[in-house]
C-alpha cells in the first residue's frame, strides 16, 4: 500500500491516518503492563483493533522500547545511553518486522519518532546541542532499522505553540535521513490548538495536527486533522465535528484511551460513510 505517497501526489481522494495506540492497548490488550516490549501481544492486539479500526496508516512507535529506559528529567547523555542499549533496538526490529509480516501491504507503516525536546528533562535549560545529541541517538536507532519497508518518518512535537527554531533545526538530520531512505516525512504538532500559532513554513510532506476541528485547518493536501478528542464522544457537537471531518481529504486523530468502543465504531462508520 502507498497510501500516504499517493496522497501527497494527488492520486487518492482520502486518506484516514488514526493514533489508535493507547485505545488499543486498553481496549483490545486488556491495558497490561508490558506493552511496547512485548511485540506478540502488541501485534496481535493492533492486528485485532485494525479489522475494525481500518486506519491507511499505523505508526510504529520508535521509542516505546526504551521506555523503561527513558526515566523523566533526564539528560541529554542519559537519553543517549538508554537509546544505544541493544536490548530495546531488538524489540523494536522485532515489532517491526511482526506489523510488516501481518499488515502486509494493506496498511502504510511510518516510524513514529519523538522530537528530541519530548526525551529531555523540562525547563529553560536546554540547548541546541542537548537536542542536537539526542537526534543523533534517535538518528541511530532509526538506522538500524532503515532496511524494513517502512513507508514514512514522522517527528511527534509536544511543545506549546509548536516548536522554536533549535528544536526544527536538530529534526534536520532525521528529515535528511528519511529523504534518503525515499519515506515521506510528517510533523505531529501536539502542542498547536489555535489555527494561529501554525507555522506553514515548518518541514515536513505532512503536517499533522490531533487538536484543530477541520472548519479550522487550512485547504491544503498538506495539512491532516479533523479529529480532535471531541469527535468521540457522545454529544451532538462531536457528530457536527464529525460531519466536517468527513467532508475532507485528509482526516487525522487520536482515539483517546478512555473512548467508548460503541461510540468509536459508530463515528468510524459515519467517518467512512462520508468518503463515499
Amino acid at each position: 500500500m502507498n497510501a500516504v505517497d499517493d496522497w501527497i501526489h494527488a492520486r487518492r481522494d482520502t486518506l484516514t491516518w488514526l493514533d489508535c495506540d493507547r485505545y488499543v492497548w486498553r481496549v483490545f490488550a486488556g491495558a497490561p503492563e508490558r506493552w511496547y516490549d512485548d511485540p506478540a501481544t502488541l501485534v496481535a492486539a493492533s492486528a485485532q483493533a485494525h479489522r475494525l479500526l481500518r486506519s491507511d496508516v499505523y505508526g510504529v512507535n520508535v521509542s516505546g522500547p526504551f521506555s523503561r529506559h527513558l526515566v523523566g528529567d533526564s539528560e541529554a547523555a542519559a537519553v543517549c545511553a538508554a537509546l544505544e542499549l541493544p536490548a530495546p533496538r531488538r524489540v523494536l526490529a522485532d515489532t517491526l518486522d511482526a506489523l510488516l509480516h501481518q499488515f502486509g501491504d494493506r496498511v502504510d507503516l511510518v516510524l513514529d519518532c519523538p522530537s528530541p525536546r519530548r526525551l529531555l528533562a523540562s525547563g529553560a535549560g536546554i540547548d541546541f546541542d542537548a537536542l542536537d545529541d539526542v537526534a543523533t541517538g534517535l538518528l541511530e536507532v532509526i538506522r538500524s532499522v532503515a532496511d524494513r519497508p517502512v513507508r514514512g518518518l514522522q517527528i511527534t512535537c509536544d511543545t506549546a505553540g509548536g516548536p522554536d527554531e533549535d528544536e526544527t533545526d536538530a529534526w534536520s538530520s532525521l528529515l535528511a535521513a528519511a529523504g534518503h531512505y525515499g519515506w515521506i516525512t510528517a510533523v505531529r504538532l501536539n502542542g498547536v490548538t489555535d489555527p494561529d500559532q501554525l507555522d506553514p513554513k515548518l518541514p515536513g510532506d505532512l503536517l499533522l495536527l490531533p487538536h484543530l476541528p477541520a472548519g479550522v485547518l487550512p485547504d491544503d493536501r498538506r495539512y491532516g486533522g479533523g479529529l480532535p478528542a471531541e469527535v468521540w464522544s457522545d454529544t451532538s457537537e462531536a457528530a457536527r465535528l464529525l460531519d466536517a471531518a468527513a467532508k475532507r481529504g485528509f482526516r487525522f486523530g487520536e482515539i483517546p484511551t478512555e473512548a467508548s468502543p460503541e461510540i468509536v465504531l459508530t463515528r468510524l462508520t459515519a467517518l467512512a460513510a462520508g468518503t463515499h
